[in-house]
């Protein structure tokens, strides 16, 4: 059984559903992640074709000639980096209205942290 999963940016000017399945959340601590959403970005990963997004206060910026990252025009909210060419996209952990049944998967990119990344096994 597919779970449904919804949610928004700050303000809910930027709403979205989910009608597949999420990977489980990882935290991206790479340079270029703390930048843009001022420390570590925790996503989820979803099919492209998953996802429903209410785009009227949608904005896109490149970041890169592969990737874009997508927010919110009124809130600023940080919600989707998805690469140019793919078929996936990933969704701000912390923008999801349900997280029930999702856990850490893994620190990515740790190197680039500022900070020591704890071993939680």
């Amino acid at each position: 059984m597919t779970v449904t999963r919804q949610g928004r940016c700050l303000c809910g000017a930027v709403r979205f559903k989910i009608t597949g399945p999420v990977s489980d959340p990882i935290a991206c601590h790479c340079r270029e992640c703390q930048r843009h959403s001022g420390g570590i970005w925790i996503s989820v990963t979803a099919a492209r074709a998953d996802v429903d997004i209410q785009r009227d206060r949608l904005a896109w910026v490149s970041v890169s000639e592969s990737a874009r990252r997508g927010f919110c025009r009124d809130c600023g909210g940080y919600l989707f980096w998805e690469a140019v060419e793919g078929d996936e996209i990933e969704i701000a952990f912390g923008a999801l209205d349900d997280r029930d049944g999702l856990s850490l998967a893994a620190h990515i990119h740790t190197d680039e942290s500022p900070l020591p990344v704890a071993d939680d096994g």
